[in-house]
């Protein structure tokens, strides 16, 4: 470091900036205009810049400037803040444009499965510049990775999932939990069960921290329906070929189920006393910190109003 700090103290990077559009307009009135600033204010920053190096930069000539063989130098030297600054306002109105920056969401497996993709392509179609980043894991994993910064906005299931202080959330449409098995469980054990029967059937359970799982004990413990969990499996993806090979009867989402029952490779069964178990997606994110990728996708999903 060959500079002082009263050095580096007295020229502010504005002033370099200014000066080096000075330097290419050759107009106090232009580089005003270009850095919407007063010509008083643009020349009150040359001479405090030439007041802190101890050297003329400039002299009027006609209706525009010249610059001394000191602010030339100068100058030069400036030139790559200008650049600097310009690409920062570039990427700035990329932005505002959805051409540039990056979406970082985390999401449920469900979610991130059967959800995410056609959001995705609509958000891409009216931001086609923003670079997009999807993690998935279960409800839980989705609020560890928002709360430690991993991703910008979390996408999840479980309503019963604490969130930690210092996040924020919204409520999205989501889907309905069908209790479904395949054609040969049912041939089986058949499709319509008393409260009683419930914790005698075979049944294919979501991980502990899974939104489906704790979705469905819920609705199921509300029913006062009695259950057991003797074989869970992570994922959704792992439930349903389970149910599909006849393992068990389980719970999986709508959105994961519908083709496979309008195919009549799953069936629905029914429990007495239970309902419909229908259920919102929830959003976290931190407040007040969102960039403008996520608050495009939160309008996206129907809130324009977060930041």
């Amino acid at each position: 470091m060959i500079y002082t700090q009263d050095t580096a103290r007295r020229v502010d990077a504005n002033y370099l900036i200014t000066l080096a559009v000075v330097a290419e307009t050759e107009s106090i009135s232009e580089a005003a205009s270009q850095l919407g600033l007063s010509q008083p204010a643009v020349s009150q920053q040359l001479k405090q810049l030439s007041e802190a190096l101890g050297e003329r930069l400039h002299v009027r000539r006609g209706h525009g400037v010249q610059l001394t063989t000191a602010g030339m130098a100068l100058a030069e030297r400036s030139v790559f803040l200008l650049r600097s600054y310009r690409s920062v306002l570039d990427y700035l109105a990329s932005l505002s444009k959805g051409l540039g920056g990056i979406l970082s969401t985390a999401a449920s497996n469900t979610v991130a499965a059967f959800v995410m993709p056609a959001l995705m392509v609509q958000y891409r179609a009216e931001n086609p510049g923003v670079k997009l980043e999807l993690r998935s894991g279960n409800s839980e994993q989705v609020v560890e990775d928002i709360a430690s910064w991993h991703a910008e906005l979390g996408i999840f299931e479980s309503p019963r999932l604490a969130l930690p202080d210092g996040l924020a959330e919204v409520a999205i449409d989501g889907d309905e939990l069908l209790l479904v098995a395949s054609e040969d469980f049912v041939s089986v054990h058949g499709r319509s069960f008393a409260k009683a029967d419930l914790a005698d059937l075979p049944m294919v359970w979501r991980e502990k921290g899974s939104g489906v799982r704790n979705v469905a004990e819920t609705a199921l413990i509300k029913a006062q329906i009695p259950f057991e969990v003797g074989f869970e499996i992570a994922g959704g993806e792992g439930v349903k070929e389970a149910i599909l090979s006849s393992l068990g009867a389980g719970f999986l989402s709508s959105r994961a189920v519908r083709r496979d029952i309008d195919e009549g490779r799953l069936m629905l069964l029914e429990v007495e006393g239970l309902p419909s178990i229908t259920r919102g997606y929830r959003v976290a994110f931190h407040p007040g910190t969102l960039s403008i990728p996520a608050r495009n996708f939160l309008c996206l999903l129907g809130h324009n109003d977060v930041e």
